[in-house]
């Protein structure tokens, strides 16, 4: 009978869904930090700041060389640059030279307030190709693992429609934005059986989340070096829409394009992180509690465990 019970607890575990988390933590260092600056300080020194540049070519790019996560700090001391949607700070970022897609997913940590970001997609003259803004890049509510964050993933095809390929990113905010505030979900009340309030936890109340002119944002590119393109990279055309800079006439002509959202991949559990996973498994078996034994699996694999069913194999050995 306990043989039975163990089977078929581990096979409802089997079908845990994967993990969309891109990051457990507040990803810059400094984020706590920059994000409970008062947001009226960024949009006054925004206000202030002269603009950069005439062109977008006239930016700082910096290069992507491999696969995985970039963490950013935007501040007053960054470039401000004129698009129709307002003035913004900016960081410019070179795409890696790779013949397939490359999947790009952004994550910006909700404090006291939040960086909401919009993504300039740029081929190797500089003129737009593509933006992402608030129907990709949006609140997503703290987990057991992750905190409160406006999240996005987006894929950049081999080759676009039209024929052009992504090479620059340029990450930026807009008036609408700044002028919008976030309303936080209540938390996961779960998160309090990790000890993890204090990360985890955010203080819920009905006070709106102000965005800010400035903030942090991590990016976490996935690509295959040298992988081939085929028809598969390609998407389909959708609708023309306005570009962002008010500059060359050309730049008017940047098409929206229709991508289907993709799963970044995620760095494999930290041992210290499975462990406390492993020790909620057997305390919830210790105490008959196995639903709460499930969830803890379900939890401990979405992020990366290997050996969170086999923790619960051994519990329920040990203490049944």
């Amino acid at each position: 009978m306990k043989k039975l019970l163990v089977i078929t607890m581990v096979a409802l575990t089997a079908a845990c869904s994967s993990n969309k988390s891109m990051i457990i933590d507040y990803g810059a260092a400094d984020a706590k930090t920059v994000q409970k600056i008062d947001p009226s300080i960024g949009y006054q020194a925004l206000e202030q700041a002269p603009v950069c540049c005439s062109n977008l070519s006239q930016l700082n790019y910096q290069k992507i060389s491999a696969p995985g996560k970039v963490d950013f700090t935007l501040t007053t001391q960054d470039p401000a640059f004129q698009f129709r949607t307002g003035k913004s700070f900016v960081k410019a970022i070179e795409l890696p030279e790779v013949n397939g897609p490359i999947k790009v997913a952004v994550s910006s940590p909700i404090v006291t307030s939040v960086f909401a970001p919009t993504l300039l997609v740029l081929d190797k003259n500089f003129d737009p190709i593509d933006v992402y803004g608030e129907e990709t890049i949006n609140y997503e509510n703290g987990s057991l693992l992750s905190i409160d964050r406006f999240f996005g993933n987006v894929e950049l095809p081999a080759v676009f429609r039209d024929g052009r390929q992504a090479k620059y990113l340029v990450v930026l905010t807009t008036d609408q934005a700044m002028q919008q505030t976030t309303k936080l979900d209540p938390p996961d009340p779960k998160a309090v059986e990790l000890g993890r309030e204090a990360d985890v936890v955010k203080m819920y109340s009905n006070q709106p989340i102000a965005h800010t002119a400035t903030g942090v944002f991590r990016l976490a590119f996935d690509y295959a070096p040298g992988a081939a393109s085929s028809a598969n990279d390609m998407v389909e055309q959708q609708s023309s829409t306005d570009a962002l800079i008010s500059e060359p006439a050309a730049a008017s002509t940047a098409s929206a394009v229709a991508v289907s959202s993709a799963k970044i991949k995620t760095s494999p559990i930290q041992p210290e992180t499975e462990a406390m996973f492993n020790q909620l498994i057997e305390n919830a078996v210790k105490a008959s509690d196995f639903d709460k034994a499930l969830s803890f699996v379900e939890e401990a694999e979405r992020a990366g465990s290997t050996s969170a069913r086999d923790a619960l194999v051994e519990a329920m050995k040990k203490h049944h």
